[in-house]
């Protein structure tokens, strides 16, 4: 529940900037006090000194809480962090999890995973509090104000005005996506049987299963027969790009010409996928598709 008493569905994500464990501590206690209250799963992944600091502000409220070691989980700069977030999250719970940022944290893989979480968990029934030391790299520091909706402190939560939503469109970082595994031509519909056994291929290779498999081969196919409509009937690419749980897929081909079509192009797929997004740039045009699980 919200301090006003609304109940949260999906991601809330915090930065807490912080001069150190007690002042991380003050800065987090509402937060952390409102999902100990609320019944979450509690997680404050921080140093020893932190966790001395929050048994003491917690009281008997740090029995419900768990402590785990740093080195067990990923920084956003991992690529695995997507999938660690998921993993975090308990069917019927909320899960909030408190995490430091490492000293030495990689910036632009930093700002990479952080914008991932906002552009392909917003749904997760989850809030993380991101923690970053004021003296840090100020790059760092930039990353945090950046990358969070909100701002934790004494007081609670704020929204933060420094806050910049994630580029989903192009370029598409591959270091969010994955790398390219696998890419097809297609010249036209007599070419999409070959393109949904691709998809589904893919799909099974990075874990989705049943449903999730079939959602994304329908969102890929509709997409390029999207592309084949009119005046394109080939030369279009497909490309997939894959991690453990998501997978990405392209439908890249030249701009149409003509007037430009009105109305949500892509509501036909939407309900098939996470995302979908049409891009177009002076040589190009591409239909993207995002399915993740």
């Amino acid at each position: 529940m919200t301090a006003g008493g609304e109940e949260e569905s999906g991601l809330v994500h915090l930065a807490l900037l912080h001069d150190g464990p007690d002042d991380l501590v003050s800065g987090a206690l509402a937060e952390v006090r409102r999902a100990v209250a609320d019944g979450d799963e509690v997680l404050l992944v921080v140093d020893r000194a932190t966790v001395r600091a929050f048994r003491e502000a917690l009281g008997e409220d740090a029995a419900r809480v768990t402590f785990p070691p740093p080195s067990s989980v990923l920084p956003p700069s991992d690529p695995g962090f997507l999938g660690a977030a998921r993993r975090w999250v308990r069917p019927g719970r909320r899960t909030t999890v408190l995490g430091q940022y490492p000293g030495a944290m990689p910036v632009p893989a930093c700002g990479v995973g952080e914008d991932g979480l906002n552009a392909v968990r917003r749904d997760l029934p989850l809030t993380l509090i991101c923690c970053c030391r004021r003296d840090a790299d100020p790059e760092l520091v930039a990353v945090a104000r950046r990358t969070h909706p909100h701002l934790a402190g004494p007081a609670g939560r704020v929204d933060n005005p420094g806050y910049r939503p994630p580029a989903t469109s192009d370029p598409v970082p591959a270091d969010l996506w994955g790398t390219v595994a696998a890419r097809l031509g297609v010249d036209g519909t007599g070419d999409l049987a070959e393109l949904r056994r691709c998809v589904a291929e893919v799909a099974a290779r990075v874990g989705l299963e049943g449903d999730a498999v079939r959602a994304a081969v329908l969102a890929v196919h509709e997409a390029a027969v999207l592309g084949c409509r009119g005046d394109v009937a080939a030369g279009l690419t497909l490309e997939v790009r894959a991690r453990p749980g998501q997978l990405f897929a392209e439908v890249i081909g030249p701009p149409r010409s003509g007037t430009a079509s009105t109305g949500d192009l892509l509501s036909h797929l939407r309900p098939f996928c996470t995302c979908a997004a049409v891009h177009e740039d002076a040589g190009q045009r591409a239909v993207r598709v995002l399915t993740t699980v």
